[in-house]
């Protein structure tokens, strides 16, 4: 009986994981013209397949070696959800006030639209630090230097990773917006 609970807890990794060896496979058969020194459009999903076959293998050996402590074994995210329940266990559906701000989830909804519509325009660089800034204050944060701070480096950072990293082509706009991106591209190495 115990190897059946074992073998239960088991099998989604199990099949996750031989998913990921599938797809493994697909992204080491990618036809393309590799470029001397940059990475190819294969290495990302793999490296991502990698990393998910080796927490599947790890969670099965974990399963399997674990003896009769199957029931004993969770993980992190279990532990925090049952100390949750027990800690409002008491408190009953009266002490939880929901709220409800269809005025700001309409104001998100638009904010996003007119990112869609702006980005194409105005470059990423421009349109997502708009976006961030405007985000955050629809949500209800209200220090202006912070809001400007983590807009404009998360912004910096999001073009660094997709475009350096990662060799994703984002919009770079139309004149004038365009230099903006391009003196950004040139600051940070980005060809």
């Amino acid at each position: 009986m115990a190897s059946d609970v074992r073998l239960t807890r088991a099998l989604p990794y199990a099949v996750v994981g031989a998913s990921a060896a599938y797809l493994y496979y697909v992204a080491a058969n990618f036809q393309y013209h590799a470029r001397a020194g940059t990475l190819g459009p294969d290495f990302w999903p793999k490296a991502i397949l990698i990393l998910a076959f080796a927490a599947c293998v790890y969670e099965i050996a974990k399963i399997v070696f674990s003896g009769g402590r199957a029931q004993d074994v969770g993980g992190v995210l279990e532990d925090l959800v049952e100390k949750g329940a027990e800690k409002h266990a008491d408190a009953g559906p009266a002490a939880m006030p929901t709220e409800n701000h269809p005025w700001l989830l309409l104001a998100s909804m638009g904010a996003t639209l007119l990112y869609v519509v702006a980005v194409p325009v105005l470059g990423f660089f421009l349109a997502t630090t708009v976006y961030l800034a405007a985000f955050m204050v629809i949500g209800g944060y209200r220090r202006p230097r912070v809001i400007a701070a983590v807009s404009v480096i998360g912004t910096l950072l999001l073009l660094f990773v997709f475009m350096k990293l990662v060799y994703v082509s984002l919009p770079i706009g139309r004149e004038p917006f365009l230099q903006v991106t391009l003196f950004l591209m040139q600051i940070m190495g980005i060809r």
